[in-house]
């Protein structure tokens, strides 16, 4: 994500802004430049895994670009915050710090770089700007992302009840994780495994990795009549936030127009409201990838969500420098 917002330091100084690598010893001061929850990365910089780049004038820092390991998928590395204080914005700082990242970046040997953000993000529009300028691809949507009480979902399951009859005719049986046989957890493990590695099941889809974490009641699996998995949905309690989330709802592609989806949705939003109350809160996201789910989502969903945003996405390709980290 990129944090594109004002530090307490207002005003132009009067020397010149000088670019640099950001030192741990200068967490403290360098703090109010980034997300609060980033904030801690600042004290561990290594300038090989976590990196910061800082603007300063007057022994005062104005500017710093944070970034690390990617936090969505694997390499390449991700940006995770640039500010630059409002006095001293359009003097090309933004620009020097992205030119020092993309410098670092390829002389560690990394091929490119990347950086995801909301579009609901104050500044969204000025960030795409200085990307574009800094040689990277216009913002793209990655993700839709949403949440919402369940009782609102009564205002996109208004024929429920002939929903989920219709599975019973086509003899579809959706149950809880908790609930299934050993022999059907097989089954899905089985089948996971199989179609990863055999390239049809895709990375956004795979249950394996949320099997430890899942909850147990609310991730469904959605069955044939030989209680073989056709798809499933994935679902992690977020006590922290107070919230039921959705990161996984894969079908099978050859059972995508059927409506399982949409009807296993139906079923747990009516899960939620029975045990935890109307005002639970389900919470959903899935990749562009996902189209089944984003459509869904984006024409079912979006218009009764209490929130809802898309996580824009750019990248920028480097060529490799010999001579290893940036000074």
């Amino acid at each position: 994500m990129i944090l594109d917002a004002s530090p307490l330091q207002q005003g132009k100084g009067n020397g010149d802004i000088i670019i640099r690598p950001a030192d741990a010893a200068e967490a403290s001061i360098l703090a109010p430049l980034t997300f609060r929850s980033m904030a801690g990365l600042l004290s561990g910089l290594d300038q090989v895994r976590h990196v910061a780049f800082a603007a300063w004038t007057d022994d005062r820092p104005v500017g710093l670009l944070l970034a690390g390991p990617n936090l969505v998928r694997e390499p390449p590395p991700q940006l995770y915050s640039i500010v630059v204080a409002s006095g001293w914005r359009r003097l090309g700082t933004g620009g020097r710090l992205m030119a020092a990242f993309a410098d670092w970046g390829a002389r560690q040997g990394h091929s490119a770089l990347v950086t995801e953000w909301s579009d609901r993000l104050p500044g969204s529009a000025a960030l795409a700007a200085l990307l574009s300028r800094s040689g990277w691809t216009p913002p793209r949507q990655a993700s839709l992302r949403l949440q919402s009480t369940v009782d609102r979902t009564e205002r996109v399951f208004t024929r429920r009840d002939q929903l989920l009859a219709r599975l019973e005719r086509d003899n579809i049986c959706i149950i809880s994780w908790g609930h299934a046989p050993a022999q059907v957890k097989e089954r899905l493990v089985t089948l996971a495994t199989m179609m990863g590695d055999g390239g049809t099941l895709p990375d956004w889809g795979d249950p394996r990795p949320w099997l430890a974490q899942l909850d147990p009641l609310y991730s469904l699996l959605i069955l044939d009549g030989q209680d073989n998995p056709l798809g499933w949905i994935i679902c992690e309690h977020q006590v922290a936030v107070g919230r039921w989330f959705f990161p996984i709802g894969w079908i099978h592609p050859d059972h995508a127009r059927r409506g399982l989806l949409m009807a296993a949705i139906a079923r747990v939003t009516a899960m939620l409201a029975e045990n935890q109350g109307p005002d639970a809160i389900a919470a959903f996201e899935t990749t562009h990838l996902n189209k089944t789910m984003w459509y869904m989502l984006e024409k079912h969903f979006r218009p009764h969500a209490t929130m809802a945003d898309y996580l824009l996405a750019s990248r920028c390709d480097l060529i490799a420098k010999p001579g290893g980290a940036a000074a």
